[in-house]
């Protein structure tokens, strides 16, 4: 980069600095995660407000400093202001920005991630009241999962790689997921040394099969007829807890705003 430089850029974070500044976060498809000062955006009548709040793109002119670069201008091209409209979207998508924060590298580009992260913010942003969030949360974090290189083995058996097919006919099957061995693990495998904790059912594994695909497939292409509803709620509730407990692991820390979705989106 050079002294001043122009990007777009997603705003994932924001913390005071000082008296009137703000330390904001942000995406850039051309250079990753980048952390700069946003001057007097604090004060009441700055330029800058409104611009600074998290989830607006905008575009950038900024200096690079020795420790924080720092903003001259923003141009703000989209808000997501939709997001604001219920305490479940805006949740969710406070828990995929934390994400980001955690997944996205600095100093290099990060234009597949950028445009999925906004891709699923849309998605969250148009769905309706009625619509569930779990899926949709589920699917974007393995999407960015997915693209940085990083999402479990969930077709085949991580030890025998044999393909593992969700068994619907026997009500009991089982199958192991490792986050240490990083995905699938046949239960009744005997190569197997390890007490496997987690374990998905055929309807939940099903599901996570499903998550690879662009977009959410119809539920009927998926799970046989006789599963309710609510089966399939829970069991997307199921695979949503797995994915977030992964990630977890693999940071190895938690996630602050993973630990009130659940609540949140279950109370309303």
């Amino acid at each position: 980069m050079t002294s001043t430089y122009q990007t777009t850029g997603i705003i994932v974070k924001k913390q005071g600095f000082a008296e009137n500044d703000l330390l904001i976060t942000f995406l850039s498809p051309e250079y990753g995660l980048i952390r700069a000062i946003a001057p007097n955006a604090k004060k009441h009548q700055s330029k800058l407000r409104g611009k600074t709040e998290l989830f607006v793109v905008n575009n950038f002119l900024v200096t690079k400093g020795r420790n924080l670069d720092r903003i001259r201008e923003i141009e703000t091209q989209e808000s997501y202001s939709k997001l604001r409209q219920t305490i479940e979207k805006i949740s969710v998508s406070q828990y995929l920005a934390e994400l980001i924060v955690n997944l996205a590298m600095t100093q290099q580009p990060q234009r597949e991630l950028y445009a999925l992260f906004n891709e699923h913010l849309r998605r969250i942003e148009q769905l309706s009241v009625k619509d569930s969030l779990f899926p949709y949360i589920a699917q974007a974090v393995f999407h960015f999962l997915a693209v940085i290189g990083i999402a479990p083995e969930v077709y085949a058996c991580v030890e025998t790689q044999q393909n593992i097919v969700p068994n619907f006919e026997q009500k009991s099957w089982k199958v192991g997921f490792s986050f240490k061995n990083g995905g699938l693990i046949t239960i009744n495998s005997e190569l197997n040394p390890i007490i496997i904790k987690n374990q998905l059912n055929a309807v939940e594994l099903a599901l996570l099969q499903s998550l690879g695909s662009k977009n959410l497939l119809p539920i009927h292409e998926i799970i046989p007829h006789m599963y309710s509803d609510s089966v399939i709620e829970n069991s997307w509730i199921r695979v949503e807890r797995i994915l977030k407990d992964y990630i977890e692991f693999y940071l190895g820390h938690a996630l602050k705003s993973a630990e009130i979705i659940t609540d949140i989106l279950i109370a309303f």
